[in-house]
């Protein structure tokens, strides 16, 4: 329930969902095992996993569901030398080359053979959505797989009216105005780490690691141009993380106070563990996001 990377959507409109609703809508796309043919399999799965019995946990005006992506292995070299094989048989035995169209259609064959014995790996994608302040926040580190876990949610839905929550703030600016001054927001520390580049598409690059950010060999680098498009913050000594020009926001690592809140409840009651580590983990979220949102101007940009 801990998430340990953050994009962040908001819903452009006041929302809410009853959970009988919910739950039913969800049920339409339930994760199903990878078939014969199946390259990939993706639905919802149990929230809680084998603690809980739904595909929607609904606890203190959040939704925490669950997307469970199933995949098939086949290894492009093995593929490819099988390939390889097939075609130098048809060349030697009809003497003739063997062309783009057929090479394809050959690798599609392949392809259809091999699936029914490839290997199969799994991965589960959480997220929340926050129904007081209209958060959406998928624990992804990547664009693209936050995406299609919102199609998914949007197909089930009918519908999921939600904007990045950063597009309308030029984080990058933001970013390097704070470092150049040394001046984060309120509640928020810069941390030692740090990537900056030159304004030219081609320019350089330099990534700082448990570095001294206020030192002048990063000053140097400030006034030569360079801008800031990933930066460490400790917040309110209860979360460090990196936070992107691009509005993701990774390496969430929560201190030991906050994650021993819920030390006292005994392993026997797991859901209920799950559901307060839930709790506890996206309520600090979302007050982050809500400071961090404070910091950058008017939360209704976001929307304009």
């Amino acid at each position: 329930m801990w998430f340990s990377n953050l994009i962040c959507y908001k819903f452009k409109q006041d929302i809410s969902y009853a959970q009988d609703d919910f739950e039913k809508a969800l049920e339409q796309d339930t994760f199903r095992p990878c078939g014969s043919q199946d390259l990939s399999t993706f639905g919802w799965t149990k929230a809680l996993g084998k603690h809980g019995h739904s595909l929607s946990h609904f606890s203190q005006n959040a939704i925490l569901v669950c997307a469970k992506r199933e995949e098939k292995v086949l290894p492009a070299a093995v593929i490819n030398d099988l390939l390889a094989e097939k075609i130098e048989h048809i060349e030697i035995e009809e003497n003739r080359p063997v062309k783009k169209k057929e090479k394809d259609e050959l690798k599609e064959n392949l392809l259809h053979s091999l699936l029914p014995q490839a290997f199969k790996k799994s991965s589960l994608q959480f997220a929340f959505i926050d129904l007081e302040k209209g958060w959406l926040v998928v624990n992804s580190g990547s664009f693209n797989k936050a995406e299609e876990l919102l199609a998914l949610l949007r197909k089930s839905l009918g519908t999921l009216p939600v904007v990045p929550a950063f597009v309308n703030f030029d984080l990058g600016l933001f970013l390097t105005n704070w470092l150049t001054e040394f001046n984060p927001p309120e509640g928020f520390a810069i941390g030692q780490d740090a990537e900056l580049v030159e304004a030219d598409e081609n320019g350089g690059q330099v990534k700082l690691k448990q570095h001294d950010l206020a030192s002048d060999e990063v000053k140097n680098h400030l006034e030569n141009g360079k801008v800031v498009t990933k930066l460490a913050f400790d917040w309110r000594e209860r979360v460090k993380f990196m936070l992107q020009d691009d509005g993701s926001i990774k390496r969430l690592n929560y201190s030991e106070t906050l994650k021993e809140e819920n030390a006292d409840i005994p392993k026997e009651d797991m859901a209920v563990k799950l559901d307060a580590d839930f709790i506890l983990a996206s309520e600090e979220i979302k007050l982050l996001l809500e400071e961090l949102v404070s910091s950058l101007g008017d939360p209704e940009d976001m929307l304009a």
